[in-house]
């Protein structure tokens, strides 16, 4: 198993956002977190990266286990980030770098590879994800769609065991959109596991192996791509129909 949740709560004071989440995700698998706003997806998917603790329960993820009842030492939360990426809605580039800058700084200081592999890695990348021309560009030069590409790109540059994310289409016109529905495909096909929050069904169903769908901070429905012909709950059933 990729990643194994078991019996995850999580509070902001006196709100709870998560109860009881408990679900397993193979390794290779591209696992979809459909749900209304406020299901708790965004909230699940921070605690996957140890971005936010949980108020207990347990994880492991990319042979990394963490119990929340106890305190978790922030040396594991950086080290279990070299393996479990994270793509962010606002994508998170530094402005003031160039593409390749924003792609090669993290991989030479946390992971300590020169500079010249890492410039060579980040080329390899840039060209697999139709970029190659914009190394040199500013974040701010680039459109919506080509921002996220390199969000994508500076993520795959930690070589992680696990990627996430979140809401990788908001914004997106549909030409973009098709295009990351490329990328997570290829990606599949590399062993990779991933997981993407979205409330977009039909994107869902373009990339999903598996589903995940959350109501109210509780997991629902949990299923593979079947599910969305077979839904197994009418709650399920009502949010394709909408």
């Amino acid at each position: 198993m990729s990643i194994q949740v078991s019996n995850i709560n999580k509070f902001y004071g006196h709100n709870q956002v998560l109860h009881d989440v408990s679900f397993t995700c193979s390794t290779g698998d591209t696992l979809v977190l459909l749900g209304p706003s406020g299901a708790g997806k965004s909230s699940l998917l921070r605690v996957l990266n140890l971005l936010e603790n949980a108020t207990d329960g347990e994880l492991t993820i990319a042979d990394n286990m963490f119990d929340f009842s106890k305190p978790i030492a922030e040396q594991k939360g950086l080290a279990l980030r070299r393996k479990v990426g994270m793509v962010f809605q606002q994508y998170n580039l530094w402005p003031h770098k160039t593409v390749i800058e924003n792609l090669i700084e993290a991989p030479i200081k946390v992971l300590g590879i020169a500079k010249t592999i890492a410039k060579q890695q980040a080329l390899d990348i840039l060209t697999q994800l139709q970029l190659a021309d914009k190394a040199e560009a500013w974040p701010l030069q680039l459109s919506g769609g080509q921002q996220q590409r390199v969000a994508i790109a500076r993520a795959l540059m930690m070589k992680p065991d696990v990627l996430l994310f979140d809401e990788p289409t908001a914004a997106l016109d549909p030409e973009i959109t098709s295009q990351i529905v490329t990328i997570i495909k290829d990606l599949s096909g590399t062993g990779i596991t991933q997981v993407v929050v979205t409330h977009e069904v039909d994107f869902a169903k373009k990339i999903a192996s598996h589903i995940l769908y959350m109501e109210n901070g509780r997991i629902v429905e949990h299923g593979s791509h079947a599910s969305f012909t077979t839904p197994k709950t009418p709650q399920f059933a009502e949010y394709l129909n909408h």
